[in-house]
């Protein structure tokens, strides 16, 4: 679909955000799973629930706009579940894998929380304050989410997460902060590249555009 008018660019965010809370309802048992801190563990099984509540309200949105409910591969998803399964699975069991896992799904959060308060915005413009209402209800969830994570990884996680590393025989702990090291390298660079080409994409859509559109605030 060509992007032709606002509604036509609402309607392929939708689409994207509804494949990519679909890609979330199979990472997150992952992540549930390999959870060792319980409220860590307890919050994503609830997140679940609510992703499955948010593919709902996505599907109704499509729905009220007369678009049947249909979903846009989410490369921007896939690369962040990617990403960090990879650094999971190069952790150890325990508080510091759980600060891994929280650090993934905090950028998953964060990525949301953009994407929904953009189409938000965009439903309000277009005078469609039911899709509003239903992106609104998602959004908040993102937040509130986001905000467990936080309090879960200052309360424990981050202090046992240092004390877990201090703790371990040296040899080891030079091979896993090796592995921790290269996972995180190998993100930076993934996400400068991201950046440089979001850059260069910027600069291609100014030459074509005569006047930008306002920026929206989640």
């Amino acid at each position: 679909m060509a992007v032709a008018s606002l509604r036509t660019h609402l309607i392929e965010e939708l689409t994207d955000l509804l494949d990519a809370e679909n890609q979330l309802t199979r990472a997150l048992p992952k992540m549930a799973a390999a959870a060792t801190t319980k409220t860590l563990k307890s919050a994503f099984e609830k997140h679940l629930q609510e992703t499955r509540g948010q593919i709902n309200r996505l599907n109704k949105a499509l729905r009220h706009l007369g678009e049947r409910p249909r979903r846009r591969t989410c490369e921007g998803m896939q690369g962040l579940l990617a990403e960090g399964e990879s650094v999971m699975k190069k952790t150890p069991e325990g508080a510091l894998r759980d600060a891994v896992m929280i650090t993934s799904a905090q950028k998953v959060e964060h990525y949301e929380m953009a994407s929904y308060g953009t189409a938000r915005t965009y439903a309000q413009v277009l005078g469609e304050p039911d899709v509003a209402r239903l992106l609104d209800q998602n959004l908040k969830e993102e937040k509130a989410a986001d905000g467990k994570l936080t309090a879960i990884a200052e309360r424990s996680v981050n202090h046992d997460a240092a004390e877990e590393w201090q703790s371990r025989p040296e040899d080891e702990g030079k091979l896993i902060r090796g592995a921790v090291w290269l996972g995180g390298a190998v993100g930076s660079a993934s996400r400068e590249l991201g950046r440089a080409a979001r850059r260069a994409a910027g600069i291609n859509g100014c030459r074509r555009r005569s006047r930008r559109t306002p920026s929206q605030r989640t």
